[in-house]
């Protein structure tokens, strides 16, 4: 792990979002430094730098990334500013009537995303880690570890490429390209797993939290995610085994999620336990899983 020291005297405070703040170069503005929240240790931001160099470096749509960095507390790397863009999440809270066409072109960059195969060799199967993270959670009741594990053995032994953290706030447009951001780790695996992100963003995270990450609130979210798997799944997406899927790959994602976070695994019991209930009356009331 190479990593270069910075002087933070030489960067200008841009923006800041849940785990990392911005800074664009004072002596070029063409470059901007993304620097991880204090104590997130380095070897994550590494994996998360390594990750989005990779994507880069394969033609995938995304900006080039730089150099390895830390300021002494924190890492983080540098990469190509993209001058006057644009998160889908904030055109979604500027533009509530584009929901459709924006999910449409969400759909489109994963479809393409997710034709891609991995380099087994130099990546990791997503499951070995989450199977590794849900192995480490705590307090849990065994009946809720029982219903991850059956949840877990749903996923398909794939080789698509994942982006790790697909939501609309890590898909970025100017000049009428759109770019992928916030790439987590270099993994493959069940696409599903790509998708079941914007689930968990949509029903299982508290809606204060939602709101201050995504600049969007739920409701307009949730009509974004439906039109986004519509696009996605074409005349299958109101099939109830691609809800059963969705559902089963959020379960096991938020799953990961919760290691070593308590608030998380609170949250865990009563998602699983009320699993079918829940998915149930989704149907009934909203349609197609929603």
């Amino acid at each position: 792990m190479e990593v270069s020291r910075i002087n933070l005297n030489d960067w200008e405070y841009y923006g800041e979002g849940g785990s990392s703040t911005s800074y664009i170069n004072k002596l070029d503005g063409d470059i901007v430094l993304k620097l991880n929240n204090k104590g997130d240790p380095a070897e994550s931001v590494w994996k998360e730098y390594m990750a989005s160099k990779a994507f880069f470096e394969m033609g995938l749509p995304c900006p080039a990334i730089y150099d390895f960095v830390t300021d002494g507390e924190r890492f983080g790397y540098t990469g190509q500013r993209i001058k006057g863009k644009l998160s889908f999440a904030r055109i979604l809270s500027q533009e509530p009537d584009n929901v459709e066409c924006l999910a449409q072109r969400f759909a489109r960059q994963a479809l393409d995303l997710h034709r891609v195969l991995a380099d087994v060799t130099k990546m990791t199967d997503v499951r070995e880690i989450f199977l590794e993270k849900i192995g480490r959670l705590q307090n849990v009741p065994d009946d809720v570890k029982e219903a991850v594990k059956k949840c877990f053995s749903s996923l398909v032994d794939a080789k698509t490429i994942l982006h790790g953290d697909m939501n609309p706030g890590n898909l970025i447009t100017f000049e009428g390209r759109d770019l992928w951001i916030g790439v987590n780790e270099l993994t493959y695996g069940d696409p599903f797993l790509d998708i079941a992100t914007m689930h968990i963003i949509c029903y299982f995270l508290p809606g204060k939290t939602v709101s201050h990450l995504y600049h969007a609130d739920q409701g307009r979210l949730r009509s974004f995610y439906k039109a986004f798997v519509k696009a996605y799944f074409a005349e299958k997406w109101e099939s109830e085994e691609i809800w059963s899927h969705i559902h089963d790959a959020a379960i096991v994602k938020f799953s990961a999620m919760a290691d070593g976070k308590p608030e998380y695994q609170s949250l865990l019991v009563p998602l699983v336990r009320g699993r079918k209930f829940r998915f149930m009356i989704r149907r009934l009331l909203l349609g197609s899983g929603l």
